[in-house]
C-alpha cells in the first residue's frame, strides 16, 4: 500500500476555510493564467501552502523544490491562501523574466480594455514594448498595464492637490514655456534628444532637481511619482506632450 498524506487545510484571507463559492478569491488555474500570473510562480506559491522549507528562503525553482520537499516538514496548521503574498511572488519572477516574454503576455490585456487595436503594426509593437519595459518592475501580474499604464490613454490630465499646488509655484511656468520650446523645435523626439531637451531647460531657467522634473512630470501625467521621465516622455508621443503643456500655460 503506497502512504498517504493529507495537507493542512487553507483558509482565505479572513481564516474562514476556503469553499468553491468563495468570492474572495479567485478559484481556478485558467483565472491566473488569464491575468498574467507566471506558472511557476503559481507552483512555488501553492507549494508553501502547508509546506515549509528550511530557511528563511522563499523563491524555489521546481528543481529546487523536488530537493527540498519533505513529508515531515508538512504542518498540521491551517494554510492561509494570501493574495499579497502571491502578487510579491509574481512580481518576483516577472521582473527577474525575460522582458519579451513580459511583452508577450502585456499587450491582449490592453487590447481587452481597447486601449490597442486587434492588430498592431510595427511602429505599436514597438511601442509597446518599450510600455511594458517601463513598468515590468512594477507589474505584479500582466493585466496590471491596463491600470498602470492609464495615462498614456487619457485625453485629460488630473491634478489632485499636491500636484496643483506645486504647478501654482512661481517656477512652474518658466519651466513648462521653456521646456514646450524645446519639445517643439527639437529635430528628433527620443530619448536621448529628451535628456538633452530638460538640460537645456535648465540651463536656461536656472532651475533643476524637483522644480524641473516633478513640474514637467506632474504637467504631462497628473503624478508626483512615476517611472522613468524620459522614457515617459518619449511614450507620450510630442504631439500629446506639447498639448498637455499648452494646456497650462
Amino acid at each position: 500500500m503506497p502512504d498517504f498524506a493529507h495537507l493542512s487545510l487553507i483558509l482565505n484571507q479572513d481564516r474562514k476555510k476556503m469553499s468553491k463559492r468563495d468570492e474572495s478569491i479567485i478559484q481556478f488555474i485558467e483565472q491566473y493564467k488569464e491575468l498574467g500570473y507566471l506558472p511557476e510562480a503559481i507552483m512555488n506559491f501553492i507549494a508553501l501552502l502547508g509546506w515549509s522549507p528550511k530557511g528563511e528562503e522563499e523563491i524555489f525553482t521546481k528543481e529546487e523544490l523536488i530537493a527540498q520537499f519533505d513529508l515531515d516538514r508538512i504542518s498540521k496548521s491551517p494554510a492561509v491562501f494570501d493574495m499579497d503574498k502571491l502578487n510579491w511572488m509574481n512580481n518576483t519572477y516577472i521582473k527577474k523574466a525575460e522582458p519579451s516574454r513580459i511583452v508577450d503576455l502585456a499587450p491582449p490585456h490592453l487590447q481587452k480594455a481597447g486601449r490597442l487595436p486587434a492588430e498592431l503594426s510595427e511602429g505599436q509593437q514597438q511601442w509597446v514594448r518599450s510600455l511594458v519595459g517601463l513598468y515590468q518592475e512594477q507589474l505584479r501580474y500582466a493585466a496590471e498595464i491596463v491600470p498602470l499604464s492609464e495615462l498614456f490613454f487619457r485625453e485629460e490630465v488630473t491634478f489632485e492637490d499636491e500636484a496643483k499646488a506645486l504647478l501654482a509655484e512661481e517656477y512652474a511656468p518658466v519651466v513648462l514655456g521653456a521646456f514646450l520650446s524645446q519639445v517643439e523645435k527639437v529635430a528628433e523626439f527620443n530619448v536621448d534628444t529628451i535628456k538633452a531637451m530638460l538640460k537645456a531647460v535648465q540651463t536656461e531657467t536656472g532651475y533643476k532637481g524637483k522644480p524641473l522634473f516633478m513640474t514637467v512630470r506632474v504637467a504631462l501625467t497628473g503624478q508626483m511619482h512615476g517611472p522613468d521621465l524620459n522614457m515617459t516622455i518619449y511614450l507620450l508621443g510630442r504631439e500629446t506632450v506639447a498639448r498637455r503643456v499648452k494646456k497650462l500655460l
